[in-house]
């Protein structure tokens, strides 16, 4: 998912609009394919008049099967999305990539404008993350009653957990 985003050849063109166009191009592709197979469904625009597209709970079964996660930890399809302007799970998601801090692929820019070198190079020599999208879970229940699977109405939820051990040494775990 990442790879292509990585690729920076949006770097190199002339204005804002362009490079969002090349940034995105692939990935507004596969999302209109999913809607077309059946996995996704238009959720709306956001206040900026982005496209918003929304996994059915086909879409969530496949998307657990590639995160290797039960059912229940996929959460559900977001009502509203796309009228109240998507701002908050799309956060939610910039903060995950955030912390995970993805890695460029320098294979995937050679022979590309040194400006898209300099810039992948640049993203590759930052600091690492910590874990992985799958290191993930958003919208995790607090259960105040119920179960951590069945939690009651009206417990919290937790826009983002990452659980990610290596983090930390293992040593830092023994006196818990």
């Amino acid at each position: 998912m990442f790879a292509r985003y990585l690729t920076y050849r949006h770097t190199t063109k002339p204005t804002w609009a362009k490079q969002k166009e090349a940034r995105t191009v692939s990935h507004r592709a596969a999302a209109n394919d999913l809607r077309r197979q059946g996995p996704a469904v238009d959720g709306g625009r956001t206040r900026g008049g982005e496209e918003v597209r929304l996994l059915t709970a086909a879409g969530l079964a496949a998307a657990a099967i590639d995160l290797d996660r039960v059912m229940e930890e996929m959460g559900g399809m977001p009502r509203s999305g796309g009228c109240s302007g998507a701002s908050h799970p799309m956060a939610v998601n910039e903060t995950v990539v955030a912390l995970i801090r993805p890695k460029p692929n320098p294979d995937l820019v050679a022979g590309e404008p040194a400006e898209a070198v300099a810039a992948a190079q640049a993203a590759a020599r930052a600091p690492d993350g910590i874990g992985t999208i799958t290191s993930c879970a958003t919208e995790v229940a607090l259960p105040v009653k119920g179960t951590w699977k069945n939690p009651a109405i009206g417990s919290a939820r937790v826009d983002v957990v990452l659980t990610a051990p290596e983090a930390r040494p293992a040593d830092d775990f023994a006196d818990r």
